[in-house]
């Protein structure tokens, strides 16, 4: 974990670039990525990435789409295509949903298809084989609903009931309202979804994982800084059917494993699946830093990170891991950053019930700076709670703060600018201000729970008290330029730019008396209104236009 000393810029580069592997969760290639899943592991995730490669390490952030994920079936069937084609067509649009929000990704990778499936594949094999050597698989017999109108186990999206632990409407494998995970026959009052039924109740075989030793465990995942609420659920679960964690599913749409039983298919579920991408993730980050060892190597001396939200608190934990501590040749993740749910005016982001805003509408929205969106979901505090978007709030923030009070200080600096000289050396006291602020941003982001407001409430510190600027305004411009960039790349990386520097703002550079540059593209913010907004919300919304 990267240490503050109220001295990171005079530092900057007398320490070795540490190296990073960052890993946000892999969205199901179903849909467009909207911005419940954008303001919470994405965004916090890219926060951390600009602000250690600022300060002058190496992360490499790496991740995929979850192409095996059951619900890919159901989509299928729906639209009448083939997963493989509807992986590969959002695999591509959730890449640019991405970039469209400026989330910097060094690899995203489609499981599904070359040069990435053949190394999945064997990933899966090689674990698979070590974790049998190891007796931590093993073979369990199972009831799963099957529809014979449909020709299938109506197992993952193909089936609806009561969850087990809260009675809540639920299906699949997993419940929303309470975060438990169950098998299909623990559901109550099973029915099928999507015209599948009626069900017959057939015995499997199907794989398990032994469970971790809870113990071990408990205390893994206290060093990494989990919270116990979370800790707790990990430890109900484990109670549930012995902790086993489910290896393959009844499924044809997966990379096939070895089948006992001729008319039932066999696929690896995509939480056992979980791990081996991870794996995957790890030996990628060895060919791309060129050290050719894989991240999660007990020697590695890479940190690695995963974000995720407290629907994957299971899959993570336990199947991730948990699993590490059976393979006994990988390190489990170093840091797991868990955030609640984001809601919009109130209830879940839901791709399903269309209950969303989504990033593409909106970072091609032409009132509506991605920034302004960047800086207001930072500020939520979803690592201690859930919290709630609503549009008059955003509008309120992007007008008060950023377009009524940063923007006039921002257009002020830059007519104080002087281009035609260099400036002079940074005052001491101005230094240690700024390094004061870099500082409560390194303990808010390079953490084991991440909080984004606290970096965001740093940048406001340092705006806020720009000063006299007609005699400071290059070195405002510039601390701005710093403290904003996990934050706001767009505009820091245009004042950066503009006062002289090269490429990203960096710690090491700061220090440089470059030579602004004469005008450029516009700073700052323009007011918006709620019908700004408006043609961007769901029909759900009290503030739509339909």
């Amino acid at each position: 974990m990267g240490t503050g000393s109220g001295r990171l810029i005079r530092t900057a580069g007398d320490i070795p670039p540490r190296r990073y592997l960052l890993v946000p969760p892999e969205p199901t290639p179903n849909g467009r990525l909207h911005l419940g899943h954008i303001g919470g592991p994405f965004l916090r995730m890219d926060l951390l990435s600009r602000f250690v490669r600022m300060r002058g390490d190496r992360p490499l952030t790496i991740t995929g789409s979850d192409v095996y994920e059951p619900y890919m079936t159901l989509k299928a069937a729906t639209e009448g295509r083939t997963e493989g084609e509807l992986a590969a067509e959002y695999h591509a649009l959730i890449a640019e949903d991405l970039r469209a929000m400026k989330i910097d990704l060094d690899a995203f990778v489609n499981p599904a298809q070359e040069p990435w499936r053949t190394a999945f594949e064997e990933e899966v094999a090689g674990c698979l084989r070590r974790l049998k050597e190891k007796g931590a698989v093993v073979t369990r017999r199972e009831r799963v609903p099957y529809s014979r109108s449909a020709g299938r186990f109506a197992v993952g999206p193909w089936l609806a009931g009561r969850c087990p632990d809260c009675d809540a409407e639920t299906g699949s494998y997993f419940c929303e309202a309470c975060g438990g995970h169950f098998q299909p026959e623990n559901l109550r009052d099973a029915r099928g979804v999507g015209g599948v039924g009626p069900l017959e109740w057939r015995e499997i075989s199907s794989l398990f994982l032994k469970p971790a030793d809870p113990g071990e465990l408990g205390a893994r995942m206290v060093e990494m800084g989990v919270p116990s609420r979370y800790r707790e659920t990990v430890r109900h679960h484990l109670t549930r059917d012995g902790g086993m964690v489910r290896v393959s599913a009844p499924e044809a749409w997966g990379i096939p494993l070895e089948r006992t039983e001729p008319d039932v298919p066999r696929t690896l579920f995509p939480y056992a699946g979980i791990f081996m991408f991870a794996r995957l993730a790890g030996a990628l980050h060895g060919h791309m830093s060129g050290s050719g060892v894989n991240a999660f190597h007990p020697h590695s001396g890479v940190t690695t990170v995963t974000s995720l939200g407290i629907d994957n608190v299971i899959p993570t934990l336990v199947c991730i891991v948990g699993t590490s501590l059976l393979h006994g040749d990988m390190k489990a993740y170093d840091r797991a950053l868990i955030n609640d749910f984001y809601l919009l005016e109130g209830e879940k982001f839901s791709t399903g019930r269309k209950h969303a805003i989504w990033a593409a509408d909106i970072a091609g929205s032409p009132r509506i700076d991605v920034d302004a969106v960047r800086y207001f979901l930072a500020g939520t505090r979803l690592e201690e709670r859930r919290e709630s978007m609503d549009p008059r709030s955003f509008v309120d923030v992007v007008n008060t703060r950023l377009a009524g009070a940063l923007t006039p200080l921002l257009l002020r600096a830059r007519r104080s600018l002087d281009v035609s000289s260099v400036p002079e050396p940074v005052t001491e006291e101005r230094l240690v201000t700024l390094e004061a602020l870099l500082d409560r941003q390194n303990a808010a982001l390079d953490a084991q729970v991440v909080s984004t407001s606290e970096a965001v409430r740093a940048f406001d510190l340092w705006w806020r008290s720009a000063g006299n600027l007609e005699q400071s305004a290059y070195w405002w411009l510039k601390g701005t330029s710093v403290l904003g960039f996990p934050i706001m790349p767009g505009l820091s990386l245009r004042i950066w730019k503009e006062l002289g520097g090269i490429g990203e703002p960096r710690l090491a550079a700061f220090l440089d008396c470059t030579r602004p540059r004469q005008g450029g593209a516009p700073w700052g913010f323009e007011a918006i209104t709620l019908g700004d907004l408006a043609p961007l919300l769901p029909d759900s919304s009290r503030h739509s236009l339909a």
